[in-house]
């Protein structure tokens, strides 16, 4: 999670990252956590380490860290940080990994805390006025055999607009090449699909149009 690739930010190119990486910062935790100084003066970065700087990475291995790092989040000690601006988007990766353990024995408690959690980063994203991007996994339907978003029916309703990343297949295909499918949106229609190389993080040059691309 949070390894440095291309395109990260403005600027931050292929060239750039593997000159960081020769340096021993292979992640954006390593970026934000070094002296900047030190770093612009041996690769040359200037607003490209100011703009990677401003990410913060905060670790939150449970559901109740996670509820916590959200409502210190909405705490008058934020308030420096939304009025200046700074704060565009909140990332949680992966709610998956907070959530299922609570989805065992004591199902029922762990859906009571699961949606807490939906209301509080819905809350998140109104009050702040921030887009929340919450990553989950995928599991596969007994029946039909096809891919659906894991924690069940239940979290299907939280997020507004959904993607689903998929590997492509094919001949003479990368293994960084994944194919981004909107399934939900409450603005465009979906089935709309992107081919895209997570290894450069971008659009591959070049690459044929998908077929179907609207359902």
């Amino acid at each position: 999670m949070g390894v440095l690739k291309a395109g990260l930010c403005p600027g931050l190119t292929l060239d750039m990252v593997q000159l960081l990486r020769t340096h021993g910062i292979k992640t954006v935790v390593d970026l934000v956590s070094a002296d900047l100084e030190e770093v612009a003066q041996k690769c040359g970065l200037s607003y490209k380490a100011a703009a990677l700087q401003r990410i913060q990475v905060v670790r939150a291995f449970d559901i109740f860290q996670m509820l916590h790092v959200l409502q210190d989040l909405r705490g008058t000690g934020s308030q420096q940080v939304i009025s200046s601006g700074t704060l565009k988007m909140v990332l949680v990766d992966s709610v998956t990994a907070v959530v299922s353990p609570l989805l065992g024995v004591q199902q029922g408690e762990g859906l009571a805390f699961m949606m807490q959690l939906a209301r509080e980063l819905k809350t998140v994203a109104r009050d702040l006025g921030v887009a929340v991007v919450v990553t989950n996994h995928v599991t596969r339907d007994r029946d039909s055999g096809k891919l659906k978003p894991a924690l069940g029916r239940s979290w299907s309703f939280v997020p507004s607009t959904r993607i689903l990343l998929d590997m492509q297949e094919g001949a003479g295909t990368s293994g960084s090449q994944r194919v981004a499918c909107l399934t939900k949106s409450p603005r465009r229609p979906t089935g709309i699909r992107e081919l895209v190389d997570i290894g450069i993080w971008g659009t591959p040059e070049q690459s044929p149009v998908l077929e179907g691309d609207q359902t």
